[in-house]
């Protein structure tokens, strides 16, 4: 059992530290040259962010605080799992919108526009899985097969 709790801390561990280099690598903020100008607007949006992330985090140590089995502990690990998927997916999705409105390609961006509400809502892996294939499908027939991959 401690084996079994101890391998799913590192996986916390490793999970939340891997995400946070992606998000530091992807942030969903835009990227803008910090001036004078702008200094306390951009300021302000980074540190709502850190703050919208140390709350997350927060509610996950809560929730795997108060865990009383491995499988409840092994529940909330997939919930939080599925939660940062769904979060990734959507954010591959806004950037994939963003590339197609240039190129004017508005079929792609209504189907893709439609798609994000199933991915909010999806309860599985699996369920979440089968939807971004739909979306690479629908990114490869607009041309971006090889967005549809990063």
């Amino acid at each position: 059992m401690r084996k079994i709790l101890l391998g799913l801390l590192v996986l916390v561990v490793v999970g939340v530290a891997s995400a946070a280099a992606i998000e530091h690598q992807q942030s969903g903020l835009p990227k803008l040259e910090i001036n004078e100008d702008n200094f306390e607007e951009v300021k302000e949006r980074i540190l709502s962010e850190i703050e919208m992330k140390i709350s997350k985090l927060q509610t996950l140590k809560e929730k795997v605080e108060s865990a009383n089995s491995a499988d409840e502990l092994k529940s909330i690990m997939e919930e939080h799992a599925l939660d940062r998927a769904k979060e990734m997916s959507l954010r591959q999705i806004e950037r994939a919108i963003e590339r197609l409105e240039k190129s004017n390609n508005t079929d792609a961006v209504s189907k893709l526009e439609s798609l994000k509400e199933e991915v909010s809502q999806a309860t599985s892996m699996e369920e979440l899985r089968e939807i971004m294939k739909e979306v690479r499908g629908i990114l490869e027939g607009a041309g971006l097969s090889t967005y549809a991959n990063g």
